[in-house]
């Protein structure tokens, strides 16, 4: 019954005092480890999730024959989507206006207020329609752009590296020395569009001095509305045309980052190999050097599992050490 005995709790905290040092050594190693975890895990999460939100089976892309289906290569005529809209059966509508979005995707440098750095920003050329085909897209505050004015993801200010403040409604931002004044902000839970800034189109055609978009969104009636939609694009071979369902293109593109996400779960594992390793070999070190006094605790009756429960309660300790802080 004497082996029986526990340790009080405070025996095993009071440890952590008597090596100040190396507890906070071992609180930072700890904290080090999760937080590469946690970012590795996000970043794998996030390349899994952020374009398989954005595709819809009913709504289909339309792009350049040549650009292999890649928006930021495509460049078709702006007339396509009157004529998309005009001759395709299946096009849904909302109060006698097509869903057809003709869009420009970039990827350019912008200026924020007076500021001469530049930041590599996302940056989509729409009009109006964006927001019908786009259903994901709920705008938080303020409005829609107007002629000299762009909205923002809730998450641009994020990928820029800058502070929310720096995107608020109000703000501004320079494209090409060309001021644009932030006229709202808007969400779209699970998807990538929320990086993204947006400008009136034929203005960010102006900018990039380009006299084509780079696609057109099109939300049709049914997911068996597609077909109408691939006969018109091989049909129409003076457009040089290529359709694709959104769900389709945006698995086609978290696919091509199968390989990183891949090499993110492996790195994950070893890292947390890494660090079950090195927590084992801190607590044999730890064991070691208080050799006498466990010897002494089991002589004075303590048995072996009352001084392993101390031990842990010493990790336990450091742990819960790491999660307030």
């Amino acid at each position: 019954m004497v082996a029986l005995r526990l340790l009080p709790f405070d025996y095993a905290a009071k440890n952590l005092l008597r090596r100040p040092l190396r507890s906070l050594l071992g609180v930072l190693a700890c904290a080090l480890v999760a937080a590469l975890l946690v970012a590795a895990a996000a970043f794998s999460r996030a390349l899994s999730r952020g374009f398989s939100g954005m595709g819809r089976e009913d709504v289909a892309i339309l792009v350049s024959a040549a650009s292999e289906r890649d928006v930021m290569r495509s460049a078709i005529s702006p007339a396509v989507a009157e004529i998309v809209a005009a001759e395709v059966q299946g096009v849904r509508s909302s109060e006698g206006v097509p869903h057809v979005s003709p869009e420009i995707h970039l990827a350019y440098d912008i200026c924020l207020g007076d500021e001469p750095e530049r930041h590599a920003a996302l940056l989509r050329g729409v009009t109006s329609r964006a927001f019908l085909v786009h259903g994901a897209v709920t705008l938080l505050e303020g409005s829609t752009p107007g002629p000299g004015e762009v909205v923002a993801g809730r998450l641009a200010a994020t990928r820029l590296g800058v502070a929310d403040e720096r995107l608020a409604v109000g703000a501004t931002i320079r494209i090409e020395g060309r001021a644009y004044r932030v006229s709202g902000r808007f969400a779209a839970p699970g998807t990538a569009l929320e990086g993204e800034i947006w400008a009136p189109l034929h203005e960010l055609m102006g900018v990039a001095r380009r006299d084509d978009i780079s696609c057109v969104f099109v939300g049709l009636e049914s997911p068996r509305a597609f077909t109408e939609l691939e006969v018109f694009s091989r049909r129409r071979l003076d457009l040089e045309l290529s359709s694709v369902r959104s769900s389709a293109y945006y698995a086609d593109l978290a696919a091509y980052f199968g390989p990183l996400r891949r090499l993110v779960v492996a790195m994950c594992l070893l890292i947390a190999v890494a660090g079950l390793l090195t927590g084992a070999s801190t607590l044999h070190t730890a064991v070691r050097e208080r050799a006498g006094e466990l010897a002494t605790l089991r002589a004075l009756g303590f048995g072996a599992l009352a001084l392993a429960r101390s031990l842990l309660a010493l990790r336990l300790h450091v742990a819960a050490a790491l999660r307030e802080d």
